[in-house]
This record gives C-alpha cells, structure tokens and sequence, in this order.
C-alpha cells in the first residue's frame, strides 16, 4: 500500500580530517531535538511500567495496522481488542503479545521483501517494520518493570513513546553526548567511546565503539577501527569490506565512502552481499528530498535514495528553482530544466530560467518560466510546451498572474510596454510607454505619448485604464483628438462596491482640475461617465457628486438622478432633502427635484416623526411640518428636540419655557401663552 511522506532537506557534506581517514558529517533531519542536541524538552510525567508496556504495542499497533493483508489487518483481533480494553499489561501478557507482534512483523516484511525494493514507496513500507521491529525489541525490557523513571515523551521522529528519562543522566559528566531516542534506542558516548540505551535507560550495546551512527532500519553503523553493523539485539556484523567512513540517512540506506575515495550508497545487506546499491562517484550530497546530486570530476547527475540514475553525470551544475519546483541544469553554460523524475522539460539552451511563481487560487496547474536567450526574453508555458513572443524585459508576476513586459524596436530602440500572463498570452498588448502596476482589486493605469492632443494642444500624455481581464475601464476621450488625462487607481472603495479612481484634467486655463471615477467593483466596469469633483455617500440609495461647483444626486447604477444645481447637499430626511440653494438659503426638495420646503431658511435640521427645527436667524428659531406649515413660528429664542421624551423644548425672548409634543401640540401648563404668541404671528 502507498503511503505519502513528508520531504525532508538533507544537507550532507564531507569534510577531511588530518589523519588517513576521512571523516562523513552527520546528517542535518528536521526533529523536535533542542539546541543542546539532546531530546525533546517535554514536561515530565512519571509513569508505571505497565504504562510503559502497553506504550511499546500502541506504537507496534499503530504502525503495523498501517499495512494490509487480503483487507485484514495484520494483528490479532484478540491482541487488538485487549489493547482497546485494557488499561494495563501484566508480566505475563507482555512477552506473549511481543511474540505476537514479532510473528506478525516477519509475515509483513517477508512480502514487502519477496518484491523488489526498487522504488522510494517500497523502501518506506519496509522501513515502517523495521522500525517497529526496533522499538519492540528496545521495549523488552519493560516486562520486568513496573517502576521506573519512565516518563511520556516524544522520539526524535515527534512519535509518542514511553522510556526513561535521559535528561536526568544530563549531569552525569561520563556522557559526553546523550541523543533523544531514535527507533527505540538513544546513542551516548560515555567515557569517550559510543553506546546505546534501551528504552528502559538500560546500556544494551555498551560504549565500546570509538563512532556510532543513530539506529537506522534495525541497524546502526559503528566503528571500532573498522566499521560494522549492529543489531537490535547487539549482534555486530562483520568487517564492512573497503568502507572508511560511513553516514547513516534513512530507509536502511547509509552513505559510504571507500578506500578508493569513492562515495557510494549502501543498504543495512552489504555485511552479506558485499555491494553498494549505487554507482561509485567523487561526491555524493543530499540534494531534495530523497534525490542525490552525484559528481564526478566537474560533472554533476542525480540519483535516487535507493541507487537508482535519475540523470546521467553530465551537467556542469545541477542546482534547483525557485520554490523548489524544478530541478536547472547547466551544460556548456546553457541553462535547461529538468523535473524530479529526469525528464527534459527544456533543453540546455537558455541564458538564463526564472521559475513563474503565481498564486494557487489563480491556477493550482501552473507551470511556467520566464527564460533568456540571445534573442531576449520569454515565456515558457510547460504544461502545453507553449513559448510567449520575445520581450526585452519581464518583470516580477503579481497576485493576478500578470507581469508587466516591454519590447524594444526600431532604430531609434523605441521602447513599448504592457502586460503578460503567467501562460504566456498578452493581456495588455505592448504598445504603450509606460504602464503602472495594479491595485488590489485589478485595475491598472496605461501611459501613452500623443502628438495631436487636443488639451493641453500639441504633445502630451495620455492615459487609460485596463481591468485584469484586459478590457478598457476607462478610454480616451475622443481618440481622434484625446485630451490629456491623468487617472491613478486607489484601493480605496466608496460604499462597498465602488473603486475610487483620481482623475486630473487639463483645464481651460491651462491648469489641472482634480476629480474622480467610480468603478464597479465586482464587474469592473466604469460606473461613472465622467469625472467629478467630488462624490461621497448621501443615503442609502444615493451618492451625492459635485460638478463645476454645484451638488447633484446619483444613483448606484451611475445615473444623475438629481441634477448638480445645489450649492450644498445637506441630508436625506423622511423623503426630503435638505440643500442650500443660490440664494444662500436652505429648504427641501424631493427626490425628484422639486422644491417641497421654499429656501428662506439660515438652517434647517432633519425632520423627525413629520416636524423639523428651522432658523431664520439670531433668535428667530421654529418649527415646521412637511408641508412648510409654522408649526412653531420663528421666533423663539431657541428650540431643541429632546430624543429621550420625544418632546421639543422651546425657549421664548423672554425666557419662558413650553414644551410640545410630537403632534405639534403644546402641553406645558402655560400653553396659552405658546398659542398666544402663535396667534399674533399668524396675523401678520
């Protein structure tokens, strides 16, 4: 069964001790490992053994139920069930539900071994036995223990484990080194010479070994002058024949180098069979995952991590792209590409590739780069194996995909630009002097040079705008004879929907009148027709814009609803607006634009429930209804709506006090007086 696994970056280098041998370095792997290069530093909890003993087949169980057989998982329904059951395990349980799990780790690696280990998939399966195998073995020593310094924690792999506590040995200065645990053994150097301990803290292989690799598969690599394998259960291999140095990676597979300064791979089987499962090269490194980038003399190839050639050596370098994706490769110093799998995606004939680096959301199949030759600049589509017109310049992709690219023609080396996709089509054709880059939400300004500008006359610049589909939001005004219009497009949105885009036209005079656009933002079309010199939002239904210096209405499909004939557009109030006319005064109107209120106030508020406060002037303070009806005439010295009560307070010259309510009748105890006042003022 094929099982996903994670990437892990590798970096392996060589380096030369003074004496005959040379020394691998270690392997640098991703782990919960601390910076003191001991063990993860999880908060301690002691545990029982039989705590510790059920930990063993819980991590057996999780692993080996991973693999199936004819649909049948490969434990004992029984084994199974007592696991789910059962809180604890006794001495004589252990030992029986070992053997169990043993039986059933050698069935499943015997079919894993009876097909041919030749791809990374296979390796990993096998890998997961062995490790299993190897923490079972280390986890032995739990049946006779039910106390303990045990303590739940995490291997140097992040898997939940049950084992002695190794920080407590921190302090003891006969260890040099005390790593975390690795497949079930923790490697230590103790007075100087390697070891390893169980997972009961025990020193199962004693320190004897003047180098040791961490367990890998079922073995580790030691050396005592010579270098050996060691199993779990302590049995040392022979000599390994012709091997100087050696580094443990993963699967079983080890990195060697040989008497004849040769590196090769090795598996945990070359005590037996005595052969490399690679080629011999002058350097091998880890180069992604479990690629290998192989050298020899100045040449460089790949290969896999079970031995298998993914390229020849025949690459002056190999070297990989941005985000990793695609693997370079230089001959001759041409540059081509190639993927994980060695095949060709380009031929070793470019200056230079760039890999396209978009957003997933734009298009999760992406696969394209940007690559130089003589002839200049390109877009190459892999998926398709499609190649872009030559420019003289591409620049960085954006979050829509698009770059701006340039050509260059002419004697003169006249220059002419717009913008292209990560496909390699042209979404703005190259033909304007400059371009800007977009906005957040997909606009972008285009510059070109004209000769027959009509304002400013003679040369100038004009300007339109493009949405990220390549459609014209904004044209020329008059293309026969454009005027010279500057637009820059903001990321500000008016009324949630509208994109504010500044707008500068020349002017009679010669100057530049600031105003603005509105462009839809979901669509991308152009709301407004025209600039304004301002716009903001009036109510709900209406944004009130100012042209030349008068104030008008439009509606959310861009349509002048209410001529610009206002000097102000106060409020919208209960069906009526409030503005200010010519005459500097204030009245109401209705959405139409028909005057309902005549203008003959100095201020006018909101009406509420039918009545607003008006003003006249300096003490001249009253209230009328919809219908410019004097519901209180003005001439009070004050008037004020009280939200609370809902009443109107309103204060006479003299400083008398009545209150009316919100039907325009008055209910102060000196009423008769308000209406006395009313009375003489409906007479005049």
């Amino acid at each position: 069964m094929k099982k996903n696994y994670s990437i892990l970056f590798l970096l392996i280098s060589f380096v030369y001790c003074s004496s005959a041998q040379a020394q691998v370095v270690q392997a640098v792997s991703v782990s919960p490992k601390d910076s003191t290069g001991g063990f993860a530093n999880t908060q301690q909890q002691y545990v029982s053994g039989a705590v510790a003993r059920k930990s063993v087949v819980s991590y057996a169980k999780n692993t080996m139920s991973q693999f199936e057989d004819n649909k049948k998982k490969t434990l004992p329904k029984e084994l199974d069930s007592l696991l789910v059951k059962q809180d604890f395990l006794t001495h004589e349980q252990f030992p029986n539900y070992l053997s169990q799990i043993e039986t059933a780790y050698k069935r499943e690696l015997e079919i894993v071994n009876k097909i041919t280990i030749d791809n990374v998939s296979k390796l990993e399966q096998a890998s997961q036995l062995n490790k299993t195998y190897s923490v079972s073995q280390s986890g032995q020593c739990f049946a006779e223990k039910d106390k303990g310094s045990f303590i739940l924690t995490q291997d140097d792999e992040g898997k939940a484990i049950t084992g002695f506590a190794l920080e407590s040995l921190k302090g003891n200065p006969r260890y040099g080194l005390i790593d975390n645990y690795h497949q079930g053994y923790a490697r230590v150097k103790k007075d100087m010479v390697f070891g390893f301990l169980n997972l009961c803290g025990e020193e199962v292989i004693p320190a004897q070994y003047d180098y040791a690799e961490p367990f890998n598969d079922g073995k580790a690599l030691v050396k005592k002058f010579f270098w050996h394998f060691i199993t779990a259960e302590g049995i040392e291999s022979e000599v390994l024949t012709d091997i100087v140095d050696a580094k443990a990676i993963r699967y079983g597979i080890s990195l060697a180098k040989f008497k004849s300064n040769k590196f090769a791979l090795i598996d945990n089987n070359y005590d037996v069979i005595k052969k490399p499962i690679s080629a011999g090269f002058d350097e091998i490194e880890v180069f992604i995952g479990n690629i290998f980038r192989v050298r020899n003399g100045k040449q460089y190839g790949l290969i896999r991590i079970d031995g298998s050639t993914i390229t020849d050596v025949i690459f002056d370098k190999i070297s990989l792209s941005e985000a990793n994706r695609w693997i370079l490769v230089e001959q001759n110093k041409k540059v081509g590409l190639i993927d994980s799998e060695g095949n060709t995606r380009i031929k070793p004939s470019y200056d230079y590739i760039k890999t396209v680096v978009i957003d997933p959301s734009v298009s999760p199949t992406a696969a394209s780069v940007v690559a130089k030759d003589a002839a200049g600049l390109r877009i190459i589509e892999l998926n398709e194996r499609k190649l872009s017109e030559t420019y003289s310049s591409i620049g960085d992709f954006n979050r829509f995909g698009l770059a701006p690219a340039c050509k260059t023609s002419g004697e003169k080396a006249t220059t002419k630009c717009g913008y292209i996709s990560f496909d390699g089509s042209e979404v703005i054709p190259p033909v304007y002097d400059e371009v800007q880059p977009f906005n957040l939400t997909g606009l972008a300004v285009v510059s070109e040079k004209v000769t027959n500008c009509s304002k400013p006359v003679g040369n100038c610049v004009v300007d339109m705008v493009y949405d990220r589909f390549g459609r014209i939001v904004i044209d020329r005004v008059n293309p026969s004879a454009p005027e010279g219009i500057r637009y820059m497009v903001t990321d500000t949105i008016l009324a949630s929907t509208l994109i504010v885009v500044r707008t500068e036209t020349p002017s009679e005079k010669g100057g530049v009148d600031e105003g603005y656009n509105l462009v839809d933002k979901n669509t991308l079309k152009r709301f407004t027709t025209e600039a304004y010199k301002n716009i903001r939002k009036f109510d709900k239904a209406n944004l009130a814009m100012l042209k030349g210096d008068k104030w008008g209405l439009l509606d959310f499909t861009g349509k002048e609803v209410l001529a610009p004939s206002y000097n102000e557009l106060l409020f919208s109030s209960e069906g009526l607006i409030g503005v200010k006319y010519d005459n500097n005064k204030y009245g109401f109107i209705d959405k139409k634009g028909k005057v309902q209120i005549t203008f003959e106030y100095t201020e006018i508020s909101p009406f509420k429930n039918g009545m607003a406060v008006v003003s006249k002037g300096n003490n001249k303070y009253g209230i009328i209804n919809k219908f410019n009806a004097k519901i209180a005439p003005c001439m009070f010295k004050s008037v004020k709506y009280v939200e609370e009560t809902s009443l109107y307070e309103i204060t006479d010259t003299s400083n008398n006090q009545y209150n009316l309510n919100s039907a325009g009748d008055c209910i102060s105890s000196n009423s008769a007086k308000f209406y006395e006042l009313v009375r003489k003022a409906n007479q005049k």
